[in-house]
């Protein structure tokens, strides 16, 4: 226990000698400070006072131990004191039995039997003798009696102590294990804390994602199962203003959807992340765009895999879901990216943003500041993915984009270009653009004065929408 105690304390320090509890993001040096010092005296304090009460119990203890042999000392004495009692009143009773009680002989009997007035003297005073002592062997018996009974009573309350002090015994250990537990939840606390500052404090090593997956975001698809695993998320408008997710794992969740189909410019974003392309069918002009632009791609209408599965609980087409666990289509990839835990410089305040695109489709942010992520909200509710975890988004991109409606009538983003854009991260807000020169060309985002942005680690949310 205490040497937990001291790791943890020592830890927190070392995160704040070394700078990694960051003054910008996660609170200053000096309250860092604060929080040490107090969780010192927390512990200290417990500790104390858990000395003390385990020096308490082990006296009660001990004094218990010593009161239950007294009692079974005296338990014993007791019983051979009654024993020798019970014994000579009745010796004493079959002697006055034998003496007085025997035939028809009585004093008055002795006393008019004698033969002179010196035998008269003689038998009275023998009598007057034995009546003395019978009284002084009763009284005596009467007094053994009564202290008989007093040690009795004595008894009864050495029992009531030695229940008293089983009650405080247990009393005072159950104050100890609360006191260890409270202790311990305290220790456990901080031992969390410092696992999440120092998570949040240290660059981080990403894998490249080698899955882009097109999920559905109608009503009766959410929720939606794998987007809080996804590195990226991208979210962009289709027909009927509602939008879709194009989802990028470099690991592989057991299920993912519900899926759908392939649009010009969902195939554009899984191009310039070279990842394999998982969507349900689509449009003859676009099933054609994966063949030319020669995108590895698993259309889920047509590969035949039993990892590759409707849920019936779902109406269709919203229950289309992939297992990338078992797919088996691609290996993780060996690329990895170091990305820094803080940014590079000081923005404007960016704690919430909103983005508006239909009437009926909102999407929010909230940042959480003591976690350095945002949770993601649709019109006022907050986005959990289907296994129950809460979206938590560390970069947020809006990417503002022209819009066109190709021959089909289907609104699309023109991808390649360049236009503004609004970057919030670590509860700040900067205003800057994107640049992308062809279709295999990566986008690349930059800050206002021309240096590309260089993303934390964590799940990252672009949000495509209308210039």
């Amino acid at each position: 226990m205490r040497n937990f105690r001291s790791l943890v304390v020592t830890l927190l320090l070392v995160c704040f000698l070394t700078g990694f509890i960051s003054s910008t993001a996660y609170g200053s040096p000096e309250e860092t400070q604060k929080e040490i010092a107090e969780l010192e005296a927390a512990l200290k304090e417990f500790e104390k006072t858990i000395a003390a009460r385990e020096v308490r119990i082990a006296e009660l203890n001990t004094e218990l131990a010593a009161a239950e042999k007294q009692l079974a000392e005296t338990e014993l004495e007791l019983a051979e004191s009654e024993a020798k009692l019970k014994e000579k009143n009745y010796i004493f009773g079959q002697r006055v039995r034998s003496a007085y009680m025997s035939g028809s002989l009585s004093y008055l009997d002795i006393i008019l039997d004698a033969e002179n007035l010196g035998d008269l003297i003689f038998r009275f005073v023998y009598l007057t003798r034995v009546l003395s002592r019978d009284a002084e062997i009763v009284s005596a018996l009467r007094q053994e009696y009564e202290q008989l009974e007093e040690r009795k009573m004595a008894m009864v309350a050495e029992k009531e102590k030695l229940e008293d002090l089983r009650y405080q015994i247990e009393a005072e250990y159950k104050n100890l294990l609360d006191q260890k537990a409270q202790m311990n939840k305290l220790l456990q606390a901080a031992k969390d804390k410092l696992a999440d500052e120092m998570a949040q404090s240290i660059p981080q090593a990403e894998r490249k994602p080698v899955y882009g997956v097109v999920i559905d975001n109608h009503a009766a698809a959410r929720p939606q199962h794998g987007l809080a695993q996804a590195n990226v998320v991208y979210e962009y408008e289709v027909e009927g203003r509602i939008t879709r997710y194009l989802a990028l794992f470099a690991t592989f969740p057991s299920k993912v959807g519900p899926l759908r189909s392939a649009r010009q410019h969902n195939i554009t974003l899984a191009l310039e992340n070279n990842v394999r392309f998982v969507h349900a069918g689509g449009s003859t002009d676009n099933i054609k765009l994966i063949e030319e632009l020669n995108l590895r791609s698993t259309d889920a209408l047509k590969f035949s895999s039993q990892h590759i599965y409707r849920d019936n609980s779902r109406r269709a087409p919203h229950n289309l879901y992939v297992n990338l666990k078992a797919l088996q289509q691609e290996a993780p990839s060996k690329t990895v990216t170091v990305r820094p835990a803080f940014l590079s410089r000081e923005g404007k305040a960016g704690t919430s943003l909103s983005i508006t695109y239909s009437g009926s489709h909102r999407v929010s942010y909230k940042y959480v500041a003591n976690k350095g992520y945002y949770h993601r909200y649709i019109n006022g509710s907050q986005h959990f993915d289907g296994s129950g975890a809460a979206i938590q988004a560390r970069n947020i991109i809006v990417q503002y984009t022209p819009f066109y409606n190709d021959f089909a009538g289907r609104p699309t983003a023109n991808l390649i270009g360049e236009g503004p854009i609004d970057f919030y991260c670590q509860g700040k807000y900067f205003r800057g653009k994107w640049k992308k020169t062809s279709a295999i060309s990566p986008t690349r985002f930059y800050y206002d004065d021309g240096q590309e942005i260089e993303r934390i680690y964590g799940q990252t949310w672009i949000q495509i929408v209308r210039q």
